[in-house]
């Protein structure tokens, strides 16, 4: 028992200060977001995770990130809001766009009920593609949907415990439609908008 109080009692003294600003001590407030290009300790106490700025995706409206220029760049034709999915949790936000090429749609979530360790255990750490994307850590996940046709995923870990999903989508009548076209189309959004993202 000793051998175990030891370990928490050192885990609640070290995370009791946190620094958001060098040689500022403050308490850890909920909400508050680290530096741009700052280091925030994941939700499970590993190593600290790189992004260029912790978002809250309870804070997010992702339609927002749709700007005249991402839309320019990527083709977008049209920008919708739909109803939030009960999966990515309460207070989660959908958005979805389709574009001048109609072989894929896109749709963008912020997902507040799970961050990275959430998703190795309901997607599955061997679906998963560790990547790089706008300087945020994510995950890729590209696969053919039975009855839909190529798809793919793109998790930004934007903040502890909370994501934001990037997704492409083929098949609409499409036969060009591949799962690599797939990833290469969701890919180019979540560069696009976590470019963004990090601006927020």
């Amino acid at each position: 028992m000793r051998r175990l109080a030891v370990p928490l009692l050192l885990a609640a003294v070290l995370s009791g200060c946190s620094a958001t600003e060098p040689g500022t001590p403050s308490a850890g407030q909920a909400g508050s977001a680290p530096a741009t290009g700052s280091s925030t300790a994941s939700s499970t106490g590993s190593a600290p995770v790189a992004r260029p700025k912790a978002v809250d995706m309870k804070a997010l409206d992702p339609c927002t990130l749709y700007t005249a220029e991402v839309k320019s760049a990527l083709g977008v034709r049209l920008v919708t809001e739909r109803p939030a999915l009960a999966d990515y949790g309460q207070g989660s936000r959908t958005c979805s766009n389709n574009y001048e090429d109609a072989t894929y749609s896109s749709s963008i979530y912020t997902l507040v009920n799970g961050g990275v360790d959430r998703l190795r255990q309901t997607v599955g750490e061997a679906e998963l593609t560790p990547a790089r994307i706008a300087g945020y850590p994510a995950y890729v996940d590209g696969r053919d949907v039975s009855g839909l046709g190529p798809a793919c995923d793109v998790y930004l870990d934007a903040h502890d415990g909370q994501l934001l999903l990037v997704n492409a989508v083929g098949g609409f009548g499409e036969d060009r439609s591949t799962v690599d076209g797939a990833c290469a189309q969701a890919k180019k959004l979540a560069e696009a908008v976590g470019a963004i993202l990090a601006t927020r």
